[in-house]
């Protein structure tokens, strides 16, 4: 009997399958999209230290700036660690990593500030193994900090666009 119940449970997943086929989703970054088109406007500030360069890759995957562009994206990064997990001894086993990132589009023809707000992450890191893991677990730690304050500011881009791109 076990073999009727799979074979129930692929028809279904067949069936719901055809459906999506169906429907009209499209790619939310597909080439001609008005979001892509926006994104593709978009030039960003140059990365001043290690943070802002990690950021800077990530948002560099999805926004363009060639010829054209008509905004500046300028981002603040910030950061603060906080001890956590404590021991026996009063040391810290983990280390929580709070990031925020201010940011700011600006037109670039007159200068002037379209749009600017602030997002904000979190992530951790063990510091119970020797110097160098700790060191290698912090520099970790703090990549996945900057990739999710990129990731959150592309969704706040995304949010925008029609705002942004409304204004004259």
């Amino acid at each position: 009997m076990w073999w009727f119940s799979r074979n129930i449970l692929y028809s279904a997943s067949l069936l719901i399958g055809l459906a999506l086929a169906g429907c009209t989703l499209e790619p939310l970054y597909k080439s001609g999209s008005e979001t892509a088109d926006f994104l593709q406007n978009i030039k960003l500030d140059a990365p001043k230290d290690r943070d802002s360069y990690v950021l800077y890759n990530r948002l560099a995957e999805r926004l363009d700036g060639g010829q054209g562009t008509r905004y500046l994206l300028s981002i603040t990064p910030r950061k603060s660690e906080a001890r956590a997990g404590i021991a026996a001894d009063g040391r810290a086993q983990r280390k929580i990593v709070t990031g925020f990132a201010d940011y700011s589009i600006v037109q670039i023809t007159d200068g002037k500030e379209v749009q600017s707000g602030s997002v904000k992450a979190f992530t951790g890191y063990a510091q119970s193994a020797s110097n160098v893991a700790i060191l290698a677990a912090s520099n970790d730690a703090y990549d996945r900090l900057m990739i999710q304050l990129a990731d959150k500011i592309l969704d706040a881009l995304i949010l925008i666009q029609a705002q942004v791109q409304a204004q004259p």
